[in-house]
């Protein structure tokens, strides 16, 4: 399937971590578990390198399972590990109790499990294919390798939407390679490069990345030419090369060609499922895809209305193509963001997607990504929201965009601290993303520390003047902060780069603020009359009552922003914009009916 990677990324994988990854070693303490890594010496259980709390009896049961993977570890050989030597009264009970304290910290399931199986009567057993190693191999440092973008040599521009494709393929299929061994960076960072006359080790300096791999693409017709390079940054030497010269619908075998030139096995054992998950897609299908995603890529609506088009004529071609329906969800996400779309049409058209794209592959990642927006963005699910964007990244650990969007979630449910280590998962992996680096400033925002928040904004934007959501946000904080004169510069800029009426909206907040009613007044009028002829989500509305003092014109505005499914409602136990509100009655109300919890009297988010 081509979602899962042509043959070609597959055999890159597989010279890649033939020449990473250190040989194992038999007398290993450390066993490593699809993204988990436990140390069975020191008692620790650790995700992406994060410690994960887990009580010790639920460990001890861990180390079993990890001792003998695979095989039935019994029951009353559990009972003599845990309570050895006692007539322990309530054995089933405790031993139940501490299994799933240890399926909850892997985010397993009893009924469908992927990691502790249950040998009805008898015991448990580890499902997953474990790695390992001795502490001095698992303390090698982490290799970070950069996709360049993929030249377009060829004659013809149109075909830049296929190189810049093959580009985003490669990063995101190399992407799921050993996450604990080996990171890529993002897309968002690597196409800053796009026909960069810096040199191999500026690049590898600024992205802090020891290997590039670069290559170029000529298309003809239906026929493409591949050329590919591995180079190592330090000494700039060219590892490994490989060209193809194909039909389109050929590229399924190059990977044949290059595993002849792979003689050790290490990588497939690393890799049990990349032989058996693939399933082939017809190449007219995979060129729609990729135009999808050329014009997703521009981040505006008329893009996104694109896209959806071009994703729907991969489906044309081939309707099990999960990535194609993930890709329609984000879609129909964004252009409610932007106001294209009401939320009650575009929410419902997400969830319907993204639920088939995880109907036809429950492994991708980026299907789990959809529908946790879904969840988040739409449904106000909270725990389900959670429960896929965990899986996401669980399956594809250098996805950026779902660290970040994850991150996003956290903030927005008061959860700041956790945010904070989701945004530095996403930085480091796409570290020249304005969009990650801007939302760093988030968790400042969101516990109220303004300041820190107007310097993280005000540093983004001296690395990219015009980049208008950071003027917008560092509006924001300006405001909360009284500095209504440089709030009000800041919103106009972002009015003046964007057209976005959210920016109009929060100038008339700060007009109002700052003793200018009158031009607040205009802004909202303007924009009740536009919102007659185009969707304009009411709670944009309402902070512009905010601004003028109206207190229950803003309710009732909010209320109807819950009527109408709003996105923005999503912000409100979180945002200190709303902060007036929250003694207030049918605030409260708003909370409970979004599914928030109302602590009465609590302070609305703990401080990172």
């Amino acid at each position: 399937m081509w979602n899962q990677g042509p043959r070609l990324i597959l055999s890159l994988q597989a010279a890649l971590l033939n020449l990473f990854l250190p040989p194992m070693r038999k007398d290993s303490r450390i066993v490593r578990f699809g993204v988990f890594e436990a140390d069975l010496d020191a008692g620790e259980l650790r995700k992406h390198g994060l410690k994960i709390r887990l009580p010790e009896q639920s460990f001890q049961i861990l180390a079993m399972l990890a001792e003998r993977p695979g095989e039935i570890i019994t029951r009353a050989d559990l009972r003599e590990r845990l309570w050895p030597g006692r007539a322990y009264v309530d054995f089933e009970r405790g031993l139940n109790k501490a299994v799933n304290r240890l399926r909850s910290a892997l985010g397993d399931s009893g009924t469908n499990p992927r990691f502790v199986g249950t040998a009805a009567r008898r015991g448990y057993r580890l499902l997953a294919p474990i790695v390992t190693e001795s502490s001095q191999a698992s303390e090698h440092p982490r290799i970070r390798l950069a996709v360049l973008p993929f030249e377009n040599v060829g004659a013809d521009p149109e075909q830049e939407f296929f190189s810049d494709g093959l580009t985003e393929e490669m990063i995101s299929e190399l992407g799921r390679l050993s996450p604990g061994r080996l990171g890529i960076i993002a897309r968002t960072s690597a196409m800053q490069y796009k026909r960069s006359a810096k040199r191999i080790d500026e690049i590898g300096r600024e992205l802090a990345v020891d290997y590039i791999l670069e290559g170029s693409v000529r298309r003809v017709g239906n026929r493409s030419r591949i050329t590919t390079q591995l180079i190592h940054v330090g000494d700039q030497t060219h590892l490994w090369a490989q060209s193809y010269d194909r039909e389109l619908a050929d590229i399924f075998q190059v990977q044949r060609e290059v595993a002849q030139r792979v003689a050790d096995s290490l990588a497939f054992e690393l890799l049990p499922e990349a032989h058996t998950r693939g399933r082939f897609v017809v190449p007219e299908a995979y060129e729609a895809y990729l135009r999808g995603r050329y014009f997703w890529n521009k981040g505006n609506d008329a893009g996104a209305w694109k896209a959806i088009e071009w994703y729907e004529r991969a489906l044309e071609h081939d309707p099990r193509y999960a990535l194609a329906y993930s890709g329609i969800a984000d879609c129909h996400g964004r252009l409610v963001w932007f106001s294209a779309s009401p939320p009650l049409e575009g929410g419902a058209k997400a969830k319907l997607a993204a639920a088939r794209g995880l109907e036809l592959d429950q492994d991708l990642s980026e299907a789990h990504a959809s529908m946790a927006l879904v969840h988040f963005w739409y449904e106000w699910d909270w725990a389900a929201a959670e429960r896929e964007f965990r899986r996401a990244t669980e399956l594809r650990p250098n996805y950026a965009d779902a660290h970040n969007w994850y991150a996003a979630f956290l903030n927005a449910t008061g959860r700041s601290q956790e945010a904070v280590s989701e945004q530095k998962l996403a930085e480091e992996l796409d570290p020249l993303s304005l969009t990650i680096a801007m939302n760093g400033a988030d968790p400042y925002y969101f516990t109220r520390r303004f300041d820190p928040a107007i310097e993280h904004l005000e540093r983004v934007l001296r690395r990219e003047p015009r980049f208008f959501p950071a003027h917008y946000n560092l509006g924001r904080a300006l405001a909360l902060k009284g500095m209504y004169a440089e709030a009000i510069a800041a919103f106009e800029t972002a009015a003046r780069l964007s057209g976005n009426r959210q920016a109009g909206a929060a100038l008339a907040y700060a007009y109002a603020r700052a003793g200018r009613p009158g031009e607040a007044r205009k802004i909202l009028e303007e924009m009740e009359q536009a919102a007659a002829a185009r969707y304009l989500a009411s709670p944009q509305l309402a902070l512009i009552h905010l601004g003028l003092g109206d207190i229950g014109k803003a309710l009732d505005l909010l209320e109807r922003g819950f009527e109408e499914r709003s996105y923005f409602m999503i912000y409100l136990r979180a945002d200190p914009m709303y902060d007036e509100l929250r003694s207030h009655p049918r605030f409260t109300r708003l909370l409970e009916q979004v599914g928030f919890p109302v602590a009465r009297g609590a302070a609305p988010c703990a401080a990172i």
